[in-house]
């Protein structure tokens, strides 16, 4: 008797883990995506006034979000230092579905506006990666905001970056990893704008100004590679 529960219990195990293995190797593997055109969002764009972004978020881990209208120093030190940053027009870069990821609806698609394509989009089916794109209104700063990390995990959360987009113009913002100073790791929100020319896309990336912290308590605006301090691992830390 003893035997065959022990023996019944083993089997069930040995079940679960090849179970495990199986949706670990799942959750670690590209998905395919669908584009679905965001109407409400694409009949807002007008190139007159606005310009289009693109942010590249996923792999469970990265997360963003942007606001308009706002220098560093209106938006952290004044705007949001008694009120949460959804009252006073920050938007997440993705509304997730419900569900488990990474098997929820809006894991599996990105959704456009009309953008035209880049080298990043052209490989996104082989990452865990996908995109939303969004009207924004041109000649005011844009704060675009990325993290990176989940619980019990160590992270790297680039500077929030700043810039003015132009009019009728398209943006493309992305987390990327990368090695400065004696190899040491560091992260940055790259930005680039897309041209396109003819049946081509001409990917010019720029230096956006960036928010930094001010040492004590508020933040400040500081130019392109003021410092260099913005690559060094910044906000490195564990998430409880």
């Amino acid at each position: 008797m003893l035997f065959t529960f022990l023996f019944s219990w083993g089997w069930v195990m040995r079940k679960l883990f090849f179970l495990c293995i199986v949706l670990n190797l799942v959750a670690c593997t590209a998905t395919t995506k669908t584009n679905v055109r965001n109407e409400a969002e694409a009949e807002r764009f007008d190139p007159a006034s606005m310009a289009r972004i693109r942010l590249i978020t996923g792999d469970q881990m990265i997360k963003g979000g942007y606001v308009s209208g706002f220098s560093c120093e209106k938006f952290f030190n004044e705007a949001t230092e008694n009120r949460p940053a959804e009252e006073v027009g920050w938007k997440p870069a993705r509304e997730d579905s419900t569900g488990i990821p990474p098997f929820r609806a809006s894991d599996k698609q990105n959704n456009v506006i009309g953008m035209p394509e880049s080298k990043a989009t052209k490989v996104i089916n082989e990452s865990k990666f996908y995109y939303d794109e969004y009207a924004v209104p041109a000649n005011r700063p844009l704060i675009v905001r990325f993290t990176m990390g989940g619980p019990g995990s160590v992270y790297c959360s680039p500077k929030p970056v700043v810039f003015t987009p132009q009019a009728g113009k398209d943006y493309e913002l992305q987390y990327e990893y990368l090695r400065i100073q004696n190899n040491q790791p560091g992260c940055i929100l790259a930005v680039r704008r897309l041209n396109t020319i003819g049946a081509a896309v001409l990917e010019t990336p720029i230096a956006p100004q960036y928010c930094s912290e001010d040492g004590q308590g508020g933040y400040k605006t500081l130019d392109p590679f003021q410092g260099r301090e913005h690559l060094r691992m910044p906000e490195a830390s564990i998430i409880p």
